[in-house]
C-alpha cells in the first residue's frame, strides 16, 4: 500500500513536469516563430490531453479501493470539479486574464511568434503556463486555458492524497485533497486563467519529492523530480524564485542533520538542485537579458543598472513605499493591524478588496495546528510548517499581500490540517464532534462556491439564451467601446487605453498602455508640452490614431495631477485635436485628428 501511493506521487510529479517540458519547448519554438505551427500547437494538446488522462485514471482507480468515507469525499471532489468545469465555459472575465495571462498570448499568436512587449513590463515575467494557453487563444477557443489553470490545482490535490494516503491511509488523502480544492481562493482560482495554481502545484510537487528523498537519499530520482520542479515553479511567476529559495534552504537543513554522508556529497546534491533547477528558468532569463539588458526584468534594476525600462512608464505611483508603509498609507491600518496581518489572511479574507487580500483562504488550515504535533513524523511536520512560514514571511515583504500569492503555502497547511484531524480522531471520545465540524467548514467553503455560481450565473450562456457579447456587454462595463473599436476602427488603428485597468484582452486593434495602473506617458507628454501641438506631437509619434477612456477617472485624474496652466494646454489639445465617436457606459472612443 506505501509502495502504491508513493508511485502516485512519482508520477503524479513527473506528469508536471512533462507538462512543464512541453511548455519551454513551446517557448523556445516560439521565440524562433512557430507560434502557429500545427505541430507544436498539437505537442501541447496532446500533453494536456495525457496530464487529464493520468488525473482521472489516477482519482478514479484509488476511488474504488477506498471505503464509504473515502467514496463520499471522493464525490464530494468530482462535484466540485463538474461545477469549475461549467464556470470555466463563460468568456473570460477576470482582470489579469484581460491584461496578461490571455492578453499576451494573444499578441502573440497575432504576430505568429513571442515578441517583446515593451508597454507591459509583466510580459516579461516568467510564463510557463502562458505558454500552455497560447494554441487555445489562437484558435479562439478562450475558455480551455481556465481548465488547464484548474488542472494544475487538481494535480495538486492529487500529490497531498498520494503523500497522505502513504501516510495514514486513503480517507485522510481524500480529506487532504477536498480540503484544498474547496478553499475559497482556490475555488475561485479554478475557473480563472491565471497561474498561481501552477506555482502551487510545481513548489508542493517539489516539496513533497525532497521529504520522499529524505527517507531515501541513495535514489536521485526523487532529488531529481524536486529539483525540475522548483525549477518550474521559479518559471512560472516571480514568487515561484520565493518558493525555490526556500526548497534550496529547506534541502540545505535536511543535508545538514547527516553531515556523516559527507561535505563532497552533500555539495554535489545541492550542486545537482540548482543546477537542475535552474534549467527551467534559463530561457526566460536569457530572453530578458538580450531584450532588456537585466535577465530578471522588470525587477532588481538597481543590479542592473542599464536594463531597459518598460515603455509607458511614469513617475506616477506607489514608488519607495515599502509593502508595510504602503498598507498604511493607502488602508489607514494601524501597527498592530499589520503585525497582525499572517493571522489576518486566515480570517479576514474577502473577495475584490486588496485591503483584505482579494481573497478568502480558510481558518481550518491553522485552528487545527494545535493538535498537529503529536505522534509520528514530528520532524516531517516540523518540515512541512517551516516551509509555509518561510514562504509567507518573505512573500509578507517582497510583494502587495494577495491570498493567491502565498498560495504555495496552502497545501502542506492543507497536509498538517488533516494530521491535527488524524490525532483529533484518535484521542477524541466522541467522533461525531469532529465530523460535525469538519461538515461546518465544508458548508463554509460550500457557500463560497454557490456564491461563485451565482455571481456567474453561466446557465444563460450556456444554454444559448445569451450570447457571447451580450454576456461579455452584462459583465464587463468597457466591452462595448471594444465592439465598437473592432467593429468601425480601421485595421491601421491604434489605440491609447486610459484607465480601462490595462484590459485589452477584447481589443483587436493595435493597442498601447501605460506599464503602471496610472498613464504616466500622457501626464509626462501634458507637463512637457508648451502648447496644444506637442501634446499631438508626442502621441502621433507613438502613431497612436484613438484613446479609449474611462471618463470619470480620466477627469478626476487630470484635475488632480495637473497645474492650471497644464490643464489649459490639456484643454486646448482636446478642443482642436480630439473628436468623440462613441460612448457606453462611461467609456469613450476618442479619435485623435490634426
Amino acid at each position: 500500500m506505501e509502495e502504491r501511493f508513493s508511485q502516485l506521487l512519482f508520477h503524479t510529479s513527473l506528469a508536471g513536469c512533462l507538462l512543464g517540458i512541453v511548455a519551454t519547448v513551446y517557448f523556445l519554438a516560439g521565440l524562433a516563430g512557430f507560434v502557429g505551427d500545427l505541430w507544436l500547437n498539437g505537442l501541447v494538446v496532446a500533453a494536456l490531453a495525457a496530464g487529464t488522462f493520468f488525473f482521472f485514471h489516477a482519482f478514479l482507480a484509488n476511488l474504488r479501493a477506498t471505503n464509504w468515507l473515502g467514496r463520499a469525499l471522493g464525490m464530494a471532489i468530482l462535484a466540485i470539479i463538474a461545477i469549475e468545469v461549467v464556470l470555466s465555459l463563460v468568456p473570460p472575465t477576470a482582470r489579469d486574464e484581460l491584461t496578461h495571462h490571455l492578453a499576451i498570448p494573444k499578441l502573440y499568436a497575432r504576430a505568429g511568434r513571442i515578441i517583446a512587449v515593451p508597454f507591459a513590463p509583466y510580459s516579461y515575467f516568467p510564463m510557463l503556463l502562458d505558454m500552455l494557453y497560447t494554441p487555445w487563444v489562437a484558435w479562439g477557443v478562450d475558455s480551455a486555458p481556465k481548465l488547464v489553470h484548474a488542472l494544475f490545482g487538481y494535480l495538486t490535490g492529487l500529490s497531498l492524497f498520494a503523500y497522505l494516503s502513504r501516510r495514514m491511509n486513503a480517507v485522510y488523502g481524500y480529506l487532504g485533497f477536498f480540503l484544498f480544492v474547496s478553499i475559497p481562493v482556490v475555488l475561485r482560482l479554478s475557473h480563472w486563467a491565471y497561474v498561481d495554481l501552477g506555482v502551487t502545484y510545481y513548489s508542493t510537487a517539489s516539496l513533497l519529492c525532497l521529504l520522499r528523498w529524505r527517507e531515501e537519499k541513495d535514489s536521485r530520482s526523487w532529488l531529481l523530480l524536486a529539483a525540475a520542479s522548483a525549477g518550474f515553479a521559479a518559471a512560472t511567476k516571480p514568487n515561484g524564485f520565493v518558493a525555490a529559495a526556500m526548497l534550496s534552504f529547506l534541502l540545505l537543513f535536511i543535508s545538514l542533520q547527516e553531515r556523516q554522508r559527507g561535505l563532497a556529497k552533500i555539495a554535489a546534491e545541492l550542486g545537482l538542485f540548482a543546477a537542475l533547477g535552474a534549467l527551467p528558468c534559463l530561457p526566460w532569463l536569457t530572453k530578458n537579458w538580450l531584450q532588456t539588458g537585466n535577465p530578471f526584468f522588470p525587477l532588481m534594476g538597481g543590479f542592473f543598472p542599464g536594463g531597459g525600462v518598460a515603455e509607458g512608464d511614469g513617475s506616477v505611483g506607489f514608488a519607495g513605499l515599502d509593502i508595510l508603509a504602503k498598507r498604511a498609507w493607502l488602508y489607514g491600518e494601524s501597527g498592530w493591524q499589520i503585525a497582525a496581518l499572517p493571522l489576518r489572511l486566515f480570517f479576514a479574507g474577502r473577495d475584490d478588496d486588496p485591503q483584505y487580500f482579494d481573497g478568502v483562504l480558510s481558518s481550518l488550515l491553522i485552528l487545527l495546528l494545535p493538535w498537529v504535533f503529536k505522534g509520528k513524523w514530528l520532524s516531517e511536520k516540523r518540515l512541512l510548517l517551516s516551509f509555509a512560514l518561510l514562504y509567507l514571511g518573505y512573500a509578507l515583504f517582497l510583494a502587495d499581500m494577495r491570498a493567491r500569492y502565498v498560495l504555495a503555502m496552502v497545501p502542506p497547511l492543507a497536509a498538517l490540517a488533516v494530521y491535527g484531524v488524524f490525532n483529533i480522531y484518535m484521542s477524541i471520545k466522541k467522533p461525531a464532534y469532529l465530523f460535525a465540524g469538519l461538515l461546518l467548514c465544508a458548508g463554509v467553503h460550500g457557500y463560497y462556491l454557490w456564491r461563485y455560481v451565482a455571481d456567474i450565473e453561466p446557465l444563460a450562456y450556456l444554454t444559448g439564451a445569451e450570447s457571447r457579447d451580450n454576456y461579455l456587454a452584462r459583465v464587463l462595463p468597457g466591452y462595448p467601446a471594444f465592439q465598437y473599436v473592432n467593429r468601425d476602427l480601421p485595421p491601421t488603428a491604434k489605440i491609447y487605453l486610459l484607465f480601462v485597468g490595462r484590459r485589452a484582452y477584447y481589443c483587436d486593434r493595435d493597442y498601447f498602455h501605460d506599464g503602471g495602473e496610472l498613464p504616466g506617458f500622457l501626464l509626462g507628454a501634458v507637463r512637457a508640452a508648451k502648447n496644444p501641438a506637442d501634446i499631438h506631437r508626442q502621441l502621433t509619434n507613438k502613431r497612436l490614431t484613438h484613446l479609449l477612456v474611462r471618463e470619470d477617472l480620466m477627469v478626476r485624474f487630470l484635475r488632480d495631477n495637473l497645474s492650471p496652466a497644464e490643464l489649459s494646454i490639456w484643454d486646448g489639445f482636446a478642443s482642436g485635436h480630439l473628436q468623440g465617436l462613441f460612448r457606453s457606459n462611461g467609456y469613450s472612443v476618442i479619435q485623435i485628428h490634426g
